[in-house]
C-alpha cells in the first residue's frame, strides 16, 4: 500500500496526538518526576503549534472558510496547551477528524458521503469526548474509584448498562454522574442502533428497488416482443 505525502501527514499527526493524549493522562494521574512532567508538556506545547499550523493552512485553502470554522469551531479548543483537562478532552475530537482526513485522502466520495448522511462524523467524536468527560468526573468525585483505569471501566460498564457491581460510587456525586453516564449510553447507543438500522433498511430498499426495475425491464421486453409478434401476424393477414 503507498501514501501520498498527504496521508503520511496526517498519519504523522494521529500519531503524534495519540502519544501527546497518552503522556498527558500518564502525568496527570501518575506521580512523576518534575522533568519528565515538563518534558511532557514540552511535548504537548510543539504538537499543539503543528495543530494550529495545520489549521491555519487548511483555513486559508478552504473553500468555505466560514463554514471551516463552524466545523471546527469545538476543536479550537483543544489546541490550546493548558493545563485543563476537560480542554485537552477536546483534541479527542482533532484526533477522529485526522482520522477522517487519512480516510478520505483516498478520495472515496462514498464514504464521505455516508459519514454525512448517517451523522456518524459528529457522533463518533461526540461518543468520545462524553466517555472522557464522564470517566474524568467519576475519577475525582468518587474516593472509592482511585484510578482512572477504573474509571474508564466504570464508564463504559454504566453506558452500555451492564451494571457487573464490581465498582459501584459511594457518594452523591459519583451516583449522580452514573446516572448521566447511564442516561447518555442509552441515547449514545441507541442512535448508533438506529444508524446501523437505517443502512440495512437503506440496501433491502435499494435491492427491493433493483428486483423491480428488472421485473420491469422483463416486462418491456415480453410486451415488446408481443407487439412485434402482433405486427407480424397483421402483415400475414394483409
Amino acid at each position: 500500500m503507498t501514501f501520498s505525502k498527504k496521508r503520511l501527514f496526517y498519519l504523522a499527526i494521529i500519531i503524534l496526538i495519540i502519544c501527546d493524549l497518552i503522556l498527558l493522562g500518564y502525568v496527570a494521574f501518575h506521580s512523576v518526576d518534575i522533568s519528565f512532567k515538563k518534558t511532557v508538556y514540552a511535548f504537548d506545547f510543539i504538537v499543539c503549534i503543528i495543530l494550529w499550523a495545520e489549521f491555519i493552512y487548511s483555513y486559508t485553502h478552504s473553500e468555505d472558510r466560514k463554514q471551516y470554522l463552524r466545523d471546527n469551531a469545538i476543536s479550537i479548543a483543544g489546541m490550546f496547551p493548558l493545563d485543563f483537562m476537560f480542554l485537552r478532552a477536546l483534541r479527542l475530537i482533532k484526533l477522529v477528524n485526522f482520522i477522517k482526513k487519512f480516510v478520505l485522502t483516498q478520495e472515496n466520495k462514498s464514504f464521505e458521503k455516508f459519514l454525512k448522511r448517517t451523522l456518524l462524523d459528529k457522533i463518533i467524536p461526540f461518543s468520545m469526548i462524553f466517555i472522557f468527560v464522564i470517566a474524568i468526573l467519576i475519577r475525582f468525585a468518587d474516593n472509592s474509584i482511585n484510578d482512572i483505569s477504573t474509571a474508564f471501566w466504570y464508564t463504559l460498564a454504566s453506558m452500555t448498562s451492564t451494571g457487573y457491581g464490581d465498582v459501584v460510587p459511594t457518594t452523591f456525586s459519583g451516583r449522580l454522574i452514573g446516572i448521566i453516564a447511564m442516561v447518555g449510553g442509552i441515547l449514545i447507543f441507541s442512535t448508533f442502533t438506529a444508524v446501523i438500522s437505517s443502512i440495512y433498511v437503506s440496501k433491502i430498499s435499494n435491492d427491493n428497488h433493483d428486483n423491480l426495475e428488472s421485473k420491469i425491464d422483463d416486462l418491456n421486453a415480453e410486451i415488446k416482443e408481443l407487439n412485434e409478434k402482433i405486427d407480424e401476424l397483421k402483415k400475414e393477414n394483409d
